[in-house]
């Protein structure tokens, strides 16, 4: 799958990316937080649900399950859909976001 991203904004915990997946536009979270559902609260703004989009969720445990969960969740989204990835720790975010393309720039995110 080809993918381009970019970077929004840095937040706390991670990054909001712009991705397109195969002329597919989302909108990705990725943090470093524990894997709860309610967490995205702290970093998915409410605005980000005001046209309709869904917002789906997964957790990264390790950095070696990043790409698989990365395409498994993109399978199941639509146009201007968004995802919020709850990373366990550094490794598993920087797995994450080079599964979209992103490149980090090594700053430090906690």
């Amino acid at each position: 799958m080809h993918m381009e991203s970019h970077a929004v904004r840095r937040f706390e915990q991670g990054i909001v990316l712009d991705v397109i997946a195969d002329d597919l536009p989302v909108r990705v979270y990725i943090a470093i937080c524990p894997p709860d559902p309610e967490a995205v609260a702290a970093f998915v703004p409410p605005e980000q649900f005001d046209h309709g989009a869904s917002l789906h969720v997964a957790a990264v445990g390790t950095p070696g399950e990043a790409a698989q969960t990365v395409e498994d969740i993109l399978f199941n989204m639509d146009p201007h859909d968004a995802a919020a990835f709850l990373c366990a720790d550094r490794e598993c975010w920087l797995a994450t976001a080079e599964s979209f393309g992103y490149v980090s720039d090594a700053s430090p995110l906690k």
